[in-house]
Order: structure tokens, then C-alpha cells, then sequence
């Protein structure tokens, strides 16, 4: 599967696939809270880079009918809670309508996908979102080292944030910084509000 060439961005939603899956058997093989809380983790990073794939394969060569199952599914995980009925049904997805109604019946995700359809975020944005809130989360267990990695990706998340506030500046654009700031460890966050669609 290596050998021969491929798009680079093809290639690298295929190492990315590889190195979710292999993590989170690492992650299972460990056991206890430590197993619990980091294949949750990667079980939601799974789905999301699911979903993504299949929204941005919309209007490209991947999406074509006779590479939707082959081509496409191939860089799905084989893991997360969209496995296996959930991905089998976004292999054969053609358009956003098709994908809302693989959607609908996940919750968490449709909600996230909503707000993509009604354009109140990116569906990337509400991802980072549902992360940044998962690995907050990831905190609040007792001996285990979920904790690190959540910190990790909260501190990338916290320089995208910076990334994007700075391209505001330099744009002079300062009234759109809360278009893609990702809260965190925030007291207005949606979830410690009680609003648990994000």
C-alpha cells in the first residue's frame, strides 16, 4: 500500500489512521482508568477524522462512486463509536444530506454536524470544541496518565488559538477572533453550562 505514490494528503490521513489505531490497542492493552479515559479520547479523535474525511472527499475524486468504498474507506479507523455500522454506512455517503442522516443517529456527532449545516461553525471548529472538552475531562480522574495526554492536545489546541489570533491582528480583523477561539478550561464553556450538545 506504500509503494506506490499517492496524494500526500492521502497518505498522511493514513498514518494518522495507523497510529489511532495502534495507540488505542496500546491504550486498551493498559487497562484501567488509564485505558478507559484514552480510548474514549481516541475513539471520538477517530470518528471525527472520519467525518471529516468523508465532508471533505465532497467534490473530489474520492467521492466518485466507484472509489467511495475503495479508495476512501481505506482511510476510515477501524475503531471509535462509528465502527463498524457507522463507517460502512460513511463509505457509501455521496453528499452532506446523506451524511446527516448517517449522523442522525449518533447524537453528539449530529449535533456537531448541525452546526456546521446551519453555518455556526466549522465542522472543524465544533470538533475542537467536543475535544477541548474531552480532554478537560480527562483531568478530573485519579491516577491516570490520560492527564498527559489531554494536556498535550489542549496545549496544541492553545496554539492554534494563538496562530488564529495573531492572523486576526495581522488582517486587522480583531472583531473575528472568537469566530475560531476554542475556550479553555473556561468557566462559559457550553458543557459546564449545562449545554451538553457541544
Amino acid at each position: 500500500i506504500f509503494l506506490k505514490e499517492m496524494p500526500t494528503t492521502k497518505l498522511e490521513n493514513l498514518l494518522r489512521k495507523l497510529y489511532l489505531e495502534d495507540f488505542y490497542y496500546f491504550c486498551k492493552g493498559l487497562g484501567g482508568e488509564t485505558g478507559d479515559v484514552m480510548c474514549q479520547l481516541l475513539m471520538t479523535r477517530a470518528d471525527s477524522m472520519a467525518i471529516s474525511i468523508t465532508l471533505n472527499s465532497f467534490g473530489t475524486p474520492l467521492n466518485d462512486p466507484t472509489r467511495r468504498h475503495s479508495d476512501r474507506k481505506q482511510l476510515y479507523p477501524s475503531i471509535g463509536l462509528l465502527y463498524p455500522e457507522g463507517i460502512e454506512n460513511l463509505s457509501l455517503v455521496g453528499d452532506e444530506i446523506e451524511l446527516g442522516g448517517v449522523l442522525r443517529g449518533y447524537p453528539s456527532y449530529f449535533s456537531v454536524f448541525e452546526k456546521h449545516q446551519y453555518g455556526d461553525k466549522s465542522i472543524d471548529d465544533s470538533f475542537y470544541e467536543r475535544e477541548a472538552m474531552l480532554n478537560e475531562l480527562a483531568f478530573e480522574g485519579q491516577f491516570n496518565y490520560a492527564a498527559f495526554y489531554a494536556f498535550v492536545r489542549l496545549k496544541e489546541q492553545e496554539i492554534r488559538n494563538l496562530v488564529w489570533i495573531c492572523e486576526c491582528i495581522v488582517q486587522r480583523q480583531k472583531d473575528r477572533v472568537e469566530d475560531h477561539f476554542v475556550r479553555i478550561f473556561s468557566r462559559d464553556a457550553p458543557f459546564r453550562k449545562g449545554n451538553t450538545s457541544s
